[in-house]
Order: structure tokens, then sequence, then C-alpha cells
């Protein structure tokens, strides 16, 4: 996500735990906290899908807390301004100017990037003096003091998987600097995922965040991730406090390349990356992941790396991954990110000067469950074969609820109005049994899996019963679309598998709400199957 550029003193998270040898501090932070229950009060979640759509005792104890000042005038004023741009990374970003609630004091001014987001800085000393009153009003210290047991939990729980590893070192030693401190701050309310501000050190240095939610949640916990997905995330988004600065620096050279943004625009904006100089930092910051990915687990995959990020618009990321190439082969030439970075504004500048055509857009699909559900043009497909005629409903009846909460201007097709319709270009979102919803029956020959009464057959067999399976899948008619099914050995537990934890991934085996795995599919010439 988009990095903010503080001038300011460190400020240290709140009950913060070190976690050695990787220099990573580990907190839960009470200003974003409280933003989040404001987020949370104001429907946030609906609107923008930044509130995590796991349950969890802790999600229902803010709820309850809080029901009965949710008429209150900051959430009604975040309301108003979140739908005029202060949404996304802005508001926790906001919140680290401040000291602890409830006095919410400003330690230093806000920077312009975040006062402009907030619809100006009379407005966003506003928000302040409301969220104060929220605090003391609300008395949250006291909530906060009381769940200080589960804070230590969720911390340490995200330790266990930190623990070991040093990809802090990897991070410094490519990009050749390194930075005052690594934090992360993990929020239960937040979607998956991160934003990464920055604040700046009297010595020029940064502290660097990653403020993130939960990937899941298990036995009434959230699970803020695995070791891979925190390692992906560091890479990503301590990274952008190296690569963003430069950015700033070579400002002026690389918006003589902005002709790049214009075919990208839409998927970008679907991103909240509305500026080409946003776009652009993007790219090299992913460019630098792959490569670390390629140093970290050999070569064989970078290609899908590449791939997938084309896929979710970033269509110059191939050239940049080939010209950090000779900048990992050059380091006596090359000491640091900063030395070599001219040479990525040559690669922006170089294909600005091309002639690319449609042909260079076009990317085939190569998943992830995230990707299709993210496509604006889809259609849902509810099954009209089902055995039991009132489970069938049900399905009907929750993938109607599903559709108004994520699909809102998508229509829903029964599975045979579906198999008369033309749906290349669009990505199919499919419920029910494999034999249930003739759609995805007329599909079964070509799919690698199999939903058998007793087992799930995919990377390996999943024997038992109430096993389910969700996949993505590139459209039989049209490979740059995707499909995503989700399916059950019983009809039953079709409704309500939008529960399971699904998205990052290519496929997920579930019983009931328990993951049994989620992986990616091996993709190559064009095929698709399991490792």
């Amino acid at each position: 996500m988009i990095i903010l550029l503080v001038i300011a003193i460190c400020i240290c998270p709140a009950l913060c735990q070190s976690a050695k040898p990787q220099s990573i501090n580990v907190s839960v932070d009470p200003r974003i906290e409280l933003l989040a229950a404001v987020q949370l009060l104001s429907g946030y979640g609906d609107k923008y899908g930044l509130i995590t759509r796991h349950d969890f005792p802790y999600k229902q104890d803010v709820a309850e807390y809080f029901a009965p000042y949710k008429g209150h005038r900051v959430v009604k004023l975040f309301a108003e301004m979140s739908n005029q741009g202060f949404s996304f990374d802005a508001p926790p970003a906001a919140m680290l100017y401040l000291s602890d609630p409830p006095n919410l004091r400003q330690r230093v001014p806000f920077f312009d990037y975040i006062k402009k987001r907030a619809g100006g800085e009379r407005q966003l000393n506003d928000f302040v003096q409301a969220l104060r009153a929220f605090a003391r009003e609300t008395n949250f210290t006291a909530f906060f003091n009381a769940h200080k047991g589960t804070y230590r939990a969720i911390v340490l729980n995200a330790k266990k998987e930190l623990k070991g590893a040093d990809w802090i070192g990897s991070l410094e030693d490519y990009y050749g600097t390194k930075q005052a401190s690594y934090n992360i701050i993990l929020v239960p309310l937040f979607h998956p995922g991160g934003f990464g501000p920055r604040l700046e050190r009297t010595d020029g240095k940064y502290d660097i965040f990653n403020i993130g939610g939960p990937m899941d949640a298990r036995d009434g916990w959230p699970v803020f991730g695995t070791k891979e997905s925190f390692k992906q995330l560091a890479w990503h988004e301590f990274g952008h406090s190296f690569a963003n600065l430069l950015g700033e620096k070579y400002d002026k050279e690389l918006q003589k390349c902005s002709s790049l943004f214009d075919p990208i625009e839409p998927k970008m904006r679907e991103q909240a990356y509305g500026r080409w100089l946003t776009c652009v930092n993007e790219h090299v910051v992913r460019a630098v992941k792959i490569r670390l990915a390629v140093a970290d687990q050999g070569k064989d995959g970078s290609e899908g790396l590449i791939d997938g990020e084309r896929a979710k618009g970033f269509a110059y990321i191939k050239a940049l991954c080939r010209k950090l190439e000779e900048y990992e082969k050059q380091r006596d030439k090359y000491p640091t990110f900063e030395s070599f970075y001219p040479e990525l504004v040559a690669v922006f500048k170089s294909l600005s000067e091309q002639k690319l055509g449609p042909e260079f857009y076009l990317i085939p699909f190569r998943g992830s469950i995230k990707s299709v559900a993210r496509d604006k043009q889809s259609v849902l497909i509810v099954p009209t074969h089902e055995a039991d005629a009132d489970v069938q409903d049900e399905i009907r009846q929750f993938v109607q609820r599903v559709r108004d909460q994520f699909y809102k201007e998508s229509p829903i097709l029964t599975d045979d109005e579906a198999l008369k319709q033309d749906l290349s270009d669009k990505a199919v979102v499919a419920y029910g049994t494999m034999t249930g919803n003739s759609w995805l029956a007329s599909l079964s020959g070509g799919l690698p899996f199999k939903i058998e009464p007793k087992q799930v057959v995919a990377d390996t067999a999943y024997p038992g019963q109430h096993l389910r399976f969700i996949t993505a899948w590139p459209n039989p008619r049209n490979p740059k679309k995707g499909i995503l099914i989700y399916t059950a050995q019983q009809a039953a537990d079709v409704v309500g598998i939008n529960s399971v934890f699904h998205g990052p991934t290519d496929y997920v085996v579930a019983r009931d709400k328990e993951v049994l795995k989620a992986a990616d599919y091996v993709k190559k010439n064009g095929r698709w199957t399991f490792r």
C-alpha cells in the first residue's frame, strides 16, 4: 500500500515485544484499536472490505461495548470523510502522529498528504477532536486495559511465526542501507494485508511499520499469518520505505513516462493506486520482492510470480525484474539500490517510448482465488439440480446474500441459464456440488480434482465427510478470465462456505471451517496441475 512520509520523533508501539534476531517489533497499538472501533461502527467494512470478515470473541466485545455510541459524531464524521478519500492507508497513518488515547495529543504537524486525504487540515483536526471525545466518553482506556491479556496472546502467537527468521537482513542487503527499526502492528479488526507508514527520526533514519489484520480465525483467536506470509509482508511493506524515497527523488524524470499509467489505470485505481508515482513505487517494490524470493527459493516459479503481478495490472514488472538481475550481478559497481535506481527510471523511459500494443497488456489468468473475486465483470451461478430442494433453496439464498455484500453489480444465473449464455468475457463464481450444478458438471472432465462421497482428491486424497473445496481456475472459454468454484461433498456444506478462509492461494481444501490445505497449482505451458 501507499507509504507515508512523516517528519517525527520515534514513537514506540504499545505492548511492544522485540522479535530477535530479525529485529522486528510486534505490538497491538491503542491508537489503532481506537480507530478500528470507529471504523467498525461506521460500516467501513461493508464499503471497502477493510474490516475483517472473521468472527471471534474480541471482535464481538468491540461491537457490543461500543454499540451504544454508533450515533457518535466521530462515527458519522469518519463515514463522511472515508467517502471523500480518508480511507485505506490514510486513517491508520494519521493515528501515528498522535499520542495514546484518550489525550491523542498531536506530536508533530500533519504531513500535507494526510491533510489532503482528510479533506483539509481543519477537517482533520475536527476528526481528532471528535475522536478524543469518543475515547473519553466510551472510557476506551478501560476497555483496552481489560483486554491486555488478549493483546499479549496475539503478539506472542505472531512472534512464534517470526522466530529465527532474518528477512530484514536480506532486505537491508538488497537495498544496501538500514532503517532505525521495523515494526508490525497487529490489528484484530483490520483486513489481511497491510499499510506501511514510516516515521523519520532526528538522525534521518526511519522507524517503519506494517499495520495489518488477521488472515484467519481459529479457536476464537485471530490468526495474523504464517512464517511465509509474514515474510512476504515484511519484504513488501517494509520495502516501500526504501524504494519510495527514491521514487520521490526521481519524480520529475518519472513523470515524463506517465503515459504508461493510462493503459493500467483502471486496475491500479481498484487497488487504491491512483497516481503514477504510487504505481511506479508498487512496481519497484514488487519487483524487488520477486528477486528476493528467487534468491530465497531458487529460480523455479519466478515466471509465475511475475505473471501473478502482471495479472494484477503491474504490466511493466517483467522488464524491471530483468534489469534488477543486472544490479545483483554488479554490486561492486552499484553498492546500493539508490546508486542503481536511475537504471530503473531508464526502464520506464524506454517503455514509454515504445508503441506497446494491446497484446502487451493481455495477460492469461494466473490465479488466485482473490483475483477472481476482485474482477468487476463477474456473474454468479446457482444450482438447480441438487437432490434436496430445500438445501438448494438455502444455497440460492446464501448466494444472494454474498452477491449483495460483495458483488453488488453482478447478476445471478441458474446453472441451466449459464449453459445457454456466452460467459467468455466474465469472471464466473459458481456454487453447488459438482453434480447438482449443471454448469460445474459440464467442466468436471477438464478439472484435476475430484469430489467423492468419502474423500476429496486434490494434491493428495483427503478422506472424510463434510469436506469443502474452493478453487480458482481459468475460464475454459477465455484463458484471460478466471472462474471461482465453491463446492463440497454435500450440498448443505455449500451454504456458508465463504466463512472458510480463502483468497491468497489458488485452492483450499477444508473440513467445515478448518483449512486442511491451501496452495497454488503448478502452471507450466498453459497447464494447471497439482504439485
